[in-house]
């Protein structure tokens, strides 16, 4: 019995031993792949970190430099120009006009550039007055319905629907809210020469229309342009003072960053670097336009403007 006993462990030892070398063999051939980046070596000079080089008096921004120098147009108000300049600090490019709407020989208008910039939601003023000046000349109605087409249509946006026709009035007030659909089809409705055309009537030469709210910008324009335009409006030019009021009423109530900060009446427009506004507070009313390539000091530049107008009365 236990010599039968002996022989089964030995049997099963053997086994075992010749289950173990057969693995050790298969773990011995086999290969085994190991990904690298193609190029494996290092380079000792690669791995010393690369030295921070601080700005320099002389190498410091060229963009403050270059905006210092602002260009201050003959006549403006000394004392609205240095409040304008210091709101707007030193940092940024910058057009901006103002223009007291009840005294002519009261305005500044001063910028570090005088090119005329990429705009979009600026332009919904000049829309709205070439849409007008056509109803003052009879080419269109109060009752004209404008009928959205397909190139009309801006992705995302289920307000308007395409071959439905909606008065100006409607269009005029999705266009004021965001609704690109209804700006397209007030655009096309226009026309782009006549919107260039009407601009030009209000002496704003510098304004050009060549694209559409879904392949912005819509067009150029500049400060001194807008502000040429929101005085011709104000003060009855080019436009009667019934189809001025609605234009004017298209903007009421649309706030952009260089209004948030003031308080009154206000019809105004803008968009990413513009911004254009009629102001109509405390006895007084005037306009301002902006433009720049950081909005970030808006906001102080309408207070700052608010305040002169509140402190030099006219």
């Amino acid at each position: 019995m236990k010599k039968k006993v002996f022989i089964r462990a030995l049997l099963a030892t053997i086994f075992a031993f010749m289950l173990y070398s057969a693995g050790l063999r298969e773990m011995n051939s086999a290969k085994i792949n190991i990904i690298e980046p193609k190029n494996s070596k290092v380079n000792k000079k690669q791995i010393k970190e690369p030295k921070v080089k601080m700005p320099t008096a002389s190498s410091s921004s060229s963009q403050t430099s270059a905006s210092s120098k602002v260009t201050v147009e003959k006549g403006s108000k000394t004392s609205l120009a240095s409040a304008i300049k210091k709101a707007m600090g030193s940092t940024a490019s910058y057009q901006v006009a103002v223009q007291d709407l009840n005294n002519s020989a009261r305005y500044a208008r001063l910028a570090t550039t005088s090119e005329a910039h990429n705009a979009s939601g600026v332009l919904k003023i000049l829309i709205l007055a070439t849409i007008y000046y056509q109803e003052q000349k009879g080419k269109l109605s109060t009752k004209t319905a404008i009928k959205i087409k397909k190139s009309d249509r801006v992705k995302g946006e289920k307000l308007l629907q395409t071959n439905m026709g909606y008065s100006i009035a409607y269009l005029r007030q999705a266009m004021m809210k965001g609704n690109k659909t209804a700006g397209n089809a007030l655009l096309r409705k226009a026309g782009s020469k006549n919107v260039a055309a009407v601009a030009k009537k209000f002496g704003a030469t510098s304004t050009t229309i060549s694209g559409t709210f879904t392949n912005p910008p819509v067009g150029k324009t500049t400060s001194k342009d807008l502000d040429l335009v929101l005085k011709g409006l104000y003060q009855g030019k080019v436009l009667n003072q019934s189809h001025a009021q609605l234009v004017l009423l298209g903007l009421y109530g649309s706030r952009t960053k260089l209004t948030s900060g003031i308080s009154g009446t206000i019809y105004s427009a803008g968009d990413s670097h513009f911004a254009a506004a009629i102001v109509q507070t405390s006895g007084h009313s005037y306009c301002i336009s902006a433009w720049s390539n950081s909005q970030k000091n808006f906001k102080a530049l309408g207070k700052a403007v608010n305040t002169w107008f509140n402190k030099n009365r006219s």
